[in-house]
């Protein structure tokens, strides 16, 4: 598509280093809790530009980050579907100022900017915004400190930039002004709140979004260091505080992890990171998250497969279970890659299944509350159809949330046995379950044990 007949939404983004970003809120609460606040409002913000993105295709991302060196550390930590342009001018204003006349000389004719340090932005935020330069020369979305947490435009306008001071409480009307002493007629929106000083954080108080720990439980029964890619992906996109559980099985109840062997009796959580420990559990998946839930701190329980590369910015995605009290469980909807017609026909049938029947499986990484968890029993079966089993005692407990992002599972186990008698084979075990067969039962088919 033309650039002419496409939009643009710019985000603008510091590194979060301690003491270079909320710098007054620093000094109020201390440099490393004010970048840690900084990093949930960057998380949730660009969570919003991609809802957006996702309902308005036409629409096209990019993200101006400072310094220029961080861009490898970003692009790891704050992945999405945004390109990654580095900021350029001497000040803010400058920097705006150039962000907007780069995309206008690419052809885009209506592009809007927003920060990533706003607490309450909405994707309705961003509609309007755009909807206003339909009939406006610009539009201007003023913040609660005097500032504007969002400007668009429809043609370049540097005079509007030209002010090397921005960190006051005159910029919103300053810079309404010079739009209107242009005879540029200006779209007003809604005021929203920054995150400046230590008594604006009551405003984040009472937002369980916020304030909500993830806690990510992964049953595993191989080598550790298979799962060193993954937990290298999900690290890097961790909120503050949120933690990742990885519940080893071994069949003699001990645990072989390198040089170290003991007994479960006396083994508790071993840190492989400051944000990932490992602890044992009897083999059994059902087992296995048991235990990993019932040494989890997290309000929020996230139970994703081994073998599974998760979605862009999931914290945010999974966060999104916290407004709603009607809402009991989440899960992402499935990829099982593009190579092969049947996996992508089991892939669309497992998503419409979802849809349709409510009745996600695990390797679409199951998530819920800790108060859904322990109302629906946690998981009852030790080893297969654990997952079936615990998504229909949590939808007596309330709603499912479907996120329209794909989690990518594995599909080794179809290409294995093949994917047509791999699929039969999984609606068979559905079936007995369905029946009413046990869970032994269930197990010494699906192995072939007794």
């Amino acid at each position: 598509m033309p650039f002419a007949s496409r939009k643009a939404l710019l985000i603008f983004m510091k590194y979060p280093e301690a003491g270079k970003v909320k710098t007054r809120l620093g000094k109020d609460i201390g440099e490393e809790k004010a970048s840690q606040i900084f990093q949930k409002l960057a998380r949730r913000n660009l969570g919003i530009a991609s809802d957006f993105r996702l309902a308005h295709g036409e629409v096209d991302l990019y993200l101006y980050y400072y310094p220029p060196e961080k861009k490898a550390e970003l692009n790891k930590a704050y992945p999405g579907a945004w390109r990654f342009i580095p900021q350029a001018g001497r000040h803010l204003g400058e920097k705006m100022s150039a962000a907007f006349q780069y995309v206008f000389e690419l052809g885009y004719r209506r592009a809007v900017l927003i920060g990533v340090d706003i607490a309450d932005l909405t994707v309705i935020d961003i509609e309007e915004a755009f909807r206003g330069l339909e009939e406006n020369q610009a539009v201007l979305g003023p913040s609660r400190d005097g500032g504007f947490y969002l400007i668009g435009l429809k043609s370049p306008f540097e005079k509007v930039f030209g002010f090397s001071s921005w960190s006051t409480p005159s910029v919103y009307e300053r810079t309404l002004n010079c739009f209107r002493v242009s005879g540029r007629i200006v779209k007003i929106l809604s005021m929203r709140t920054d995150i400046d000083r230590g008594e604006d954080l009551i405003d984040l108080k009472d937002k369980p979004f916020y304030q909500a720990q993830i806690s990510i439980i992964i049953p595993f029964s191989g080598k550790i260091k298979g799962l060193a890619t993954l937990i290298d992906i999900l690290e890097a996109q961790l909120w503050p505080g949120d933690e990742i559980i990885i519940v080893k099985a071994h069949p003699r109840c001990t645990v072989d992890l390198g040089e170290l062997t003991r007994g479960t009796a006396d083994w508790g959580p071993i840190s492989i990171s400051s944000r990932t420990c490992l602890v044992p559990a009897p083999r059994g998946r059902g087992i296995q998250l048991n235990r990993g839930s019932s040494l989890a701190k997290g309000d929020l329980l996230w139970f994703l497969h081994a073998d599974s590369v998760p979605p862009f910015n999931f914290g945010y995605h999974i966060r999104k279970l916290t407004p709603s009290p009607e809402l009991a469980l989440g899960c992402f909807e499935l990829s099982l890659g593009s190579k092969y017609l049947f996996l992508r026909l089991i892939s669309k049938w497992a998503n419409l299944r979802t849809k349709y029947l409510g009745l996600p499986y695990g390797d679409q990484g199951l998530f819920c509350s800790r108060h859904t968890f322990a109302t629906a029993g946690g998981f009852k079966r030790r080893f297969l159809m654990e997952d079936v089993d615990f998504v229909r005692a949590c939808k007596k407990v309330g709603k499912l949330l479907i996120i329209p992002e794909r989690l990518y599972s594995s599909p080794e186990r179809y290409l294995k046995k093949g994917i047509l008698r791999a699929s039969c084979e999984n609606h068979l075990f559905m079936l007995l379950y369905f029946l009413g067969a046990s869970d032994r039962r269930i197990y010494s088919l699906y192995y072939g044990k007794d």
